[in-house]
């Protein structure tokens, strides 16, 4: 008969799901049976709690929305579709558009503007860019057809010239993310300053007006498309670790986005499927030694009455935020009998390697209030970034907006605004609904329909290193990028259960836990490593031939 193990996974996003999913995944023959709980705090489970649903007029149905934004690109997550596939989640090609504004305040004469610079047409750059229509003016009824013609040879002049000067940055740009020819600095370089390295100089770079044209292009495009993919800060996005980015921009080349047809829930109600105790509106508010096994762990979580434990697991696996397990993992370690040395030196040492990862707050809205769009129709794209307008600064803009709502960021973020698609039976004559993502500006209190406030880690040089002793790369081939190679689990990983088989295993996975950019997809592969080469491993069970 196989033997029971008992497994905590504490929160239900993409990673703690996965983690759950693979283990009460059914195997025959196998010595090992594993007694999943899945605790989460909030009333839903994790990865689809933010999502709202909007009624559908003259029906019962609604219409839902994932919170946030869950879209993938092909070459940066075959992991993430790799599942997909197996769990049966049906998914599509979405090709998005962009458009990429600045936001400038109002001043005495005129009101705030948003005027796009660049448009994006989508198609892994098949479709090509438009012209903005802040060069693509219309004939006014008075205005003679001479002038008017001047004017618009020498607005299609220069942007051809500007189009010409932004695909030379951009080839420059996959140039430098090529793996092989990268430098070995560029794992400890900074973002700001492998844009300043690989800027072109020289007389001939000022000549033909490139050095100028490099700056704009890092400033108005990489910029805020970056800050939207990170929803983090300007500054963070300086200090980003470039090769992250390299990786990013060389693996989405040519490749298509995707969204899931049936929306997050069809992915949860498919990764729950065979769990049997999933306790929701359960926060944890402690871990400590089972009095009846030292060897096991003890969980400790509340509901609307009352407190209540669960005794006797082997593992947990903390899926949460970093700076979420921080505290839970101080109190264990507290509680340990004084001769658990070792144990705490390990779990003291994991506390301090969480603390290196940063978050910053995200707010999504979603509403019916075109001004979060650009200001000329003919600009709008199914994405439309927005930034501050550089040149004035932080403060003026608060200045002119006077924006004391708590639904706005600082200017220094991108707003992300996706023009979302209207299900069958929604009326054209209904408003548009639109998902904001860390809006700078405030929304009509009448136009807003939901908003959910988020954490997300930022990758940092410190987290970087840091994340070594969490996620090993294994040697990769020379064409392969850091986040293709394989990974092994980081010396801390398991809270000293791989040396010693009489505590408890403390695992951690999620989007920081693995090489990249914090996203999706290192929630699947972090969540994989820990099953198979963590728990799976530890106990002696059979290892999966194929995990999706």
């Amino acid at each position: 008969m196989p033997h029971t193990v008992k497994v905590a996974v504490i929160g239900s996003g993409l990673a703690g799901l996965t983690a759950a999913y693979l283990l009460a995944k059914p195997r025959v023959d196998d010595p090992v049976h594993f007694e999943v709980h899945l605790f989460e705090r909030a009333s839903t489970i994790g990865m689809g709690a933010s999502s709202v649903s909007v009624p559908l007029p003259n029906s019962g149905d609604s219409w839902s929305v994932d919170v946030p934004m869950r879209s993938f690109q092909g070459g940066y997550y075959p992991q993430l579709i790799a599942l997909y596939k197996s769990l049966g989640v049906a998914f599509r090609q979405a090709d998005f558009s962009y458009s990429f504004s600045l936001l400038t305040p109002p001043t005495k004469d005129r009101g705030r503007k948003i005027t796009a610079t660049m448009i994006y047409n989508g198609g892994s750059g098949r479709a090509g860019v438009s012209m903005p229509s802040i060069l693509n003016s219309q004939r006014s009824k008075n205005q003679s057809f001479l002038p008017f013609l001047l004017h618009k040879t020498w607005s299609t002049g220069l942007f051809v010239i500007l189009t010409a000067q932004l695909l030379l940055c951009y080839v420059i740009t996959l140039f430098y993310s090529l793996p092989f020819w990268r430098s070995s600095k560029l794992s400890a370089m900074k973002f700001e300053d492998w844009a300043k390295n690989v800027a072109p100089q020289g007389m001939l770079a000022r000549w033909t007006g490139m050095d100028i044209a490099w700056q704009d292009y890092f400033q108005t495009v990489l910029l805020p498309l970056f800050s939207a993919v990170c929803t983090a800060p300007e500054m963070d996005i300086f200090n980003h670790p470039a090769e992250e980015f390299l990786d990013y921009i060389w693996l989405t080349f040519g490749t298509h986005h995707y969204v899931v047809v049936n929306g997050v829930r069809d992915v949860v109600s498919h990764l729950t499927a065979n769990l049997s105790h999933i306790h929701l509106s359960a926060p944890i508010i402690g871990i400590r030694p089972d009095v009846q096994d030292p060897r096991l762990a003890s969980i400790h979580y509340a509901d609307a009455d009352k407190t209540h434990t669960l005794d006797g697991f082997h593992h947990i696996i903390f899926a949460t935020q970093a700076n979420t397990a921080i505290p839970l993992l101080s109190e264990y370690a507290a509680s340990l009998p004084g001769d658990a040395r070792q144990q705490r030196n390990v779990l003291e040492d994991l506390k301090r390697c969480l603390e290196s990862f940063t978050y910053r707050s995200t707010i999504v809205i979603n509403h019916s209030d075109e001004r979060f769009l650009p200001d000329d129709a003919r600009d709008r794209r199914d994405l439309n970034l927005v930034c501050a307008d550089w040149v004035d600064s932080e403060e003026s803009l608060i200045e002119g907006e006077r924006q004391t709502s708590k639904l706005c960021v600082s200017p220094s973020y991108t707003m992300a605004t996706h023009i979302l698609a209207r299900p069958e039976g929604y009326p054209n004559h209904f408003p548009g609904v639109y998902q904001t993502t860390n809006p700078i500006i405030s929304p009509k209190k009448e136009s807003l329909l939901s908003a959910a406030s988020l954490e997300r880690a930022v990758l940092t040089i410190e987290g970087k290193a840091a994340l070594a002793r969490l996620s090993k790369q294994e040697k990769r081939r020379w064409w392969q990028c850091g986040v293709e190679a394989e990974s092994q689990l980081g010396e801390l990983q398991g809270g000293g259960r791989r040396k010693d088989q009489k505590i408890p295993g403390i695992w951690i996975c999620g989007s920081f836990a693995h090489a990249g950019i914090p996203l999706l997809e290192g929630c699947v592969i972090s969540a994989r490593n820990v099953v198979e080469q963590g728990i799976l491993q530890s106990e002696g069970a059979s290892k999966l031939s194929r995990l999706w």
